[in-house]
C-alpha cells in the first residue's frame, strides 16, 4: 500500500519553501538541552487522554531507566483549543474508543468541580509512582461518588504550579496535555508511542524491545457502518495532516478498499477565524515530517497555501469529477504545496495539478476567471460543525464520527475504507 505514486509537478520551488524544508527536519537544539535526561508526561486533571496515558505510565514506569516526572497542567489557552465545547466532547468520545483498544481502564469523566478537587490532590502527590498512585486512587473514589482522601495542596500552590508546568512547557515549545516529553521531543498521547519507543530505545533507557502499546481494533465499541454508507471526508489545503490523510486514502483506494466515498474540501481554520499560533504550527510541521517519513510520504519542501492561493484550489476543486479523482486532486494539490513548495497562487502550479489528475485545466481557468468561489466550502464547514467536529482531517461513516488522521485505522474496521 505505500507503493502510490504521485506525479510531481517539475516546476522550480519557491525560495521561502528552501527554508521551511530546513525547519520539518530540525530539531529544537535548546528544548532539548533545556528538557534533561528524563521522559515527562504533562497531565491535565479532567482530561480523558491525560487519563489514559498515566494508566500506560503505570505500566512502562518498571520498564524505563529514567525518571519519570509527571507535571500537571492547567487547561489549554483559548487560541491552542479554539473549539473548546466540541474538542472536549470529541476526546470524550476518542478516549473512550481508544481505552479497550489498548487495554486500558475507561477514562473517567469529571466534572469541572470534580476536576479541581482532584488538581488539587495531584498537586500535593509528589512525583513519579506516588503522583500516579494518587491519580488512581482519586478516580476511583470519585468513580464511587466520593471526593479524594488524602493531602490536598492549596489554591495558591496549585496555581503556582501549573503556572511554572505551563511555562517550562512552552519553553521547550509545547501548548497541550497528554503530551510525553523526552530530550525536547513531544509525542502525543497513545499516537506517537511508536516514536517515543524509537527514541528511548535509541538512548539505552528501555529495559526491553516490547511495545509501549498496540492498538487492537477489533476492541472498537462501535458497531461497523452499514454496507454502502458513504465515508464522509473533509480536508482542508492548509492541513499538511489532510494531506497525509488523502494520501493514504488514495492507497487504500488502489488497493482495493472501494467504500462510497465524498470528498468535502473546508476553508482553512485560520480563514474561519480559528487562530493557529506559532507554536502550533512549528510543532505540527516537525510532527507531520516524521509521520510522512514513516509513511513515505514526501513532506518538508513547503509554500504555505494560506489565503489566495487555499481560495484559488478551492475555486478550482473539480466538483464534478468522481470522488477517486476528487481525492486525487487534494493529494497531489497537498504534494505540490506540502513537498514541492510550490506557489498555489499561480496559474502554472494549478494547471500542473490538473494535468497530473488527467483533467482539462481549460474549463476550470474560465472558473477561476470569474472569481473565486468557495460557497461549497462553507456548506461543508456548516455539515462539519453540525456532525459535531471542528478541524480536519475528519471523517463520518453513518453514525460514526472521528477527527485525525491517526484514525484511519478505525475507519477500516467502521466502513472497510
Amino acid at each position: 500500500m505505500n507503493s502510490t505514486h504521485l506525479p510531481h509537478a517539475g516546476l522550480p520551488p519557491s525560495l521561502k519553501s528552501r527554508v521551511t524544508e530546513r525547519i520539518a527536519g530540525s530539531q529544537d537544539l535548546l528544548a532539548r538541552l533545556r528538557a534533561g535526561r528524563e521522559l515527562e508526561l504533562y497531565y491535565e486533571a479532567g482530561d480523558p487522554h491525560s487519563q489514559l496515558c498515566a494508566a500506560l505510565a503505570r505500566r512502562l514506569l518498571p520498564r524505563l531507566d529514567v525518571p519519570l516526572r509527571i507535571r500537571l497542567v492547567p487547561t489549554p489557552s483559548a487560541e491552542t483549543y479554539p473549539e473548546e465545547a466540541r474538542q472536549r466532547a470529541f476526546a470524550a468520545a476518542d478516549a473512550a474508543r481508544l481505552a479497550p483498544c489498548h487495554g486500558l481502564p475507561a477514562p473517567l469523566p469529571l466534572s469541572a468541580e470534580q476536576a479541581h478537587l482532584l488538581q488539587a490532590r495531584l498537586a500535593a502527590a509528589g512525583e513519579g509512582a506516588d503522583f500516579l498512585a494518587a491519580e488512581q486512587a482519586a478516580l476511583r473514589e470519585m468513580g464511587g461518588g466520593r471526593p479524594p482522601s488524602g493531602p490536598a495542596a492549596s489554591p495558591a500552590a496549585v496555581a503556582g504550579l501549573l503556572r511554572a508546568n505551563a511555562e517550562r512547557r512552552r519553553k521547550l515549545a509545547h501548548y497541550l496535555p497528554a503530551m510525553w516529553q523526552y530530550r525536547g521531543e513531544w509525542f502525543w498521547a497513545l499516537d506517537r508511542l511508536g516514536f517515543l519507543q524509537a527514541r528511548l530505545q535509541a538512548d539505552g533507557v528501555l529495559r526491553d524491545a516490547a511495545p509501549l502499546s498496540r492498538a487492537d481494533p477489533s476492541q472498537l465499541p462501535d458497531a461497523p457502518a452499514d454496507d454502502g454508507t458513504p465515508l464522509e471526508f473533509w480536508f482542508s489545503f492548509r492541513s499538511p495532516y489532510s494531506y497525509l490523510a488523502a494520501v493514504e486514502l488514495l492507497r487504500r483506494r488502489e488497493a482495493g478498499h472501494r467504500t462510497p466515498l465524498q470528498v468535502r474540501p473546508v476553508l482553512p481554520m485560520v480563514m474561519r477565524g480559528l487562530p493557529v499560533p506559532s507554536i502550533k504550527r512549528l510543532y505540527i510541521v516537525r510532527d507531520v515530517k516524521r509521520c510522512a517519513d514513516a509513511q513515505g510520504i514526501p513532506f518538508g519542501r513547503i509554500h504555505d497555501p494560506v489565503g489566495d492561493p487555499a481560495l484559488r484550489l478551492l475555486t478550482v476543486f473539480p466538483a464534478q469529477a468522481d470522488a477517486d479523482t476528487q481525492l486525487r486532486y487534494c493529494a497531489i494539490a497537498g504534494q505540490s504545496v506540502w513537498a514541492e513548495g510550490l506557489d498555489a497562487g499561480r496559474d502554472e502550479v494549478l494547471r500542473s495539478i490538473y494535468q497530473r489528475c488527467g483533467l482539462d485545466w481549460a474549463p476550470a481557468q474560465q472558473k477561476l476567471a470569474r472569481g473565486i468561489d468557495t460557497k461549497y466550502a462553507e456548506d461543508n464547514r456548516d455539515a462539519l460543525f453540525a456532525a459535531g467536529l471542528w478541524g480536519v482531517p475528519s471523517f463520518r461513516a453513518g453514525g460514526f464520527t472521528t477527527w485525525g488522521q491517526d484514525r484511519l485505522w478505525m475507519l477500516q474496521k467502521v466502513t472497510g475504507a
